[in-house]
């Protein structure tokens, strides 16, 4: 594979994580690097003062080996230029590590974290795509479609980080705006894509910049007359427990997890709280879950790029009472029974993508426990 910046003459070979330096004798600006991540179809871009600069394509690290190591002062402006609010520059120097999101003057967006390591300012930055996938692109199981017109519930979007998950919730979302006319709260940290209004309201809220916490966004949520409210992540039981709160006051919450799978999620829910207060929310989390979609991202076997595998388990009177009595194990069995209800294991997903051609049959075995 081959890159190549604007202000080169001819294209320098690029190699795979573990590779060596060939010749450095390039520097690359902010625009440059952006170009190249899109002409490439990158899905990140890392940079940092003292590193190499790399894209990851097709789920690879790619280092861009004509490019010299960035200097301090370059990295520092990189980093800067995307901070034009000064608040936002303080907080970073402050805090050594931000959130937020840039959108480059192509039109397409990103969602960056910058911090330190050592010292020296890094920066990983997330392409965020300008097409909006449907669920059905996306091969969401079609059961889902089913649970976005509900009027109160939790419904759960999980999976390892760089899985797609923010790809999912976008697009359940868009689904809402299309075919119904609601009220969207979103409390995002950052906010990743800016939904033009359909049959919807938006109300989209990035934390630090009109929230000052997730937790105050949750609690001001109840008296903005929302009728579906998304959370990027749940990261603690406070959290969690707002969540739970606005379920239980008539409303249907979307949220992420990093967890890979139902049970997965479900077990780092509870212990989320102190032994003494399991069992109260086992209870509730039961009494108000909708569903888990659980993803993964597989390489295809036959072109470049991954495809999403998907697990989704509904509660049903099974499942709510196997939550309720703790008996997690079960809950592979009872998703394997209930197929003809709409639920699906990830390894069942996986063996109809391999059955198709998508991905190859050995992809298949890393989702049998």
């Amino acid at each position: 594979m081959e890159f190549s910046t604007q202000t080169q003459t001819d294209s320098s070979e690029v190699e795979k994580g573990d590779s060596q330096s060939t010749s450095k004798s390039s520097t690359v600006t902010l625009d440059q690097l952006v170009s190249l991540a899109i002409e490439n179809d990158a899905s990140d871009i890392h940079f940092s003062e003292g590193s190499r600069v790399a894209l990851r394509v097709g789920g690879k690290i790619i280092f861009i080996e004509n490019i010299t190591s960035l200097s301090k002062d370059t990295a520092s402006k990189m980093v800067f230029s995307m901070l034009s609010d000064e608040v936002e520059q303080k907080r970073l120097k402050m805090l050594k590590e931000l959130d937020f999101s840039y959108n480059h003057k192509s039109g397409v967006s990103f969602r960056v974290n910058a911090f330190y390591k050592q010292g020296r300012i890094s920066v990983v930055m997330r392409m965020i795509s300008k097409h909006l996938s449907s669920l059905d692109d996306l091969g969401i199981p079609e059961e889902v479609k089913k649970l976005l017109p509900m009027r109160e519930g939790l419904i759960l979007v999980c999976g390892p980080a760089g899985s797609g998950k923010s790809t999912s919730i976008q697009s359940m979302l868009e689904y809402v705006n299309q075919n119904f006319v609601k009220h969207i709260i979103t409390i995002e940290n950052p906010i990743e894509y800016i939904f033009e209004e359909k049959k919807c309201i938006f109300s989209q809220r990035e934390v630090g910049k009109d929230t000052l916490t997730v937790e105050n966004a949750l609690q001001s949520a109840v008296r903005e007359d929302p009728n579906v409210i998304m959370v990027s992540d749940i990261s603690d039981a406070k959290v969690l427990d707002d969540v739970l709160t606005l379920v239980e006051t008539g409303h249907l919450v979307i949220a992420s997890l990093s967890t890979k799978d139902s049970r997965q999620t479900i077990e780092k829910m509870i212990n989320m709280y102190p032994q003494s207060q399991q069992k109260q929310i086992q209870e509730r989390i039961a009494n108000n879950l909708i569903a888990i979609l659980s993803q993964d991202l597989i390489d295809k076997s036959e072109k470049p790029g991954r495809v999403a595998a998907f697990e989704l388990l509904l509660n049903t009177e099974n499942i709510r009472n196997i939550i309720k009595q703790d008996n997690l194990t079960q809950l592979r069995t009872a998703m394997q029974s209930s197929a003809d209800e709409g639920m699906v294991t990830m390894d069942t997903y996986a063996y109809q993508l391999a059955s198709q051609g998508i991905i190859s049959q050995e992809s298949v075995g890393r989702f049998i426990d």
